[in-house]
């Protein structure tokens, strides 16, 4: 009987962690108000990192506008602290349960960087990291 128990306690049971399970791989998101309304978002990854902590890695699906000019067909991989994306004014809107690999290029240079510690997590909403990206694109493509 004691042979039972110890493979019992010796079993680890993970807690349900609230920051870890609201974010989560294949949740297609849609933002709902600003200058990026209804551009689609895919979590792509939910991981902790040290020494960064908890992030989640996102795929912004389908064409990113500018002044209703297309600039990007989407964005592969961006990195977020799951604050900034609690305060980016999210919809969920479904659930992908085949998911893309075209991310993955771009999130192993990101994790190549964060471990060297040269990258991190974006902490504001994800629509100023996009205005901040087009903005900063339509300048160059001038």
């Amino acid at each position: 009987m004691s042979d039972i128990l110890n493979r019992v306690f010796s079993t680890r049971f993970d807690t349900l962690d609230a920051e870890r399970s609201e974010f989560e791989p294949g949740q297609v998101w849609r933002i709902a108000s600003g200058e990026f309304t209804g551009t689609t978002l895919l979590i792509v990854k939910a991981e902790t990192l040290s020494p960064l902590g908890f992030g989640i890695h996102i795929s912004v699906r389908g064409p990113l506008m500018v002044n209703g000019e297309s600039f990007l067909d989407g964005i592969p991989h961006l990195p977020f602290s799951p604050e900034a994306l609690r305060v980016s004014d999210l919809e969920l809107t479904g659930f992908l349960s085949n998911m893309p690999e075209d991310w993955e290029d771009m999130y192993q240079d990101w994790e190549k960087d964060a471990l060297a510690g040269e990258a991190g997590y974006f902490s504001l909403p994800v629509s100023e990291i996009l205005l901040t990206i087009m903005g900063k694109l339509s300048q160059i493509l001038k």
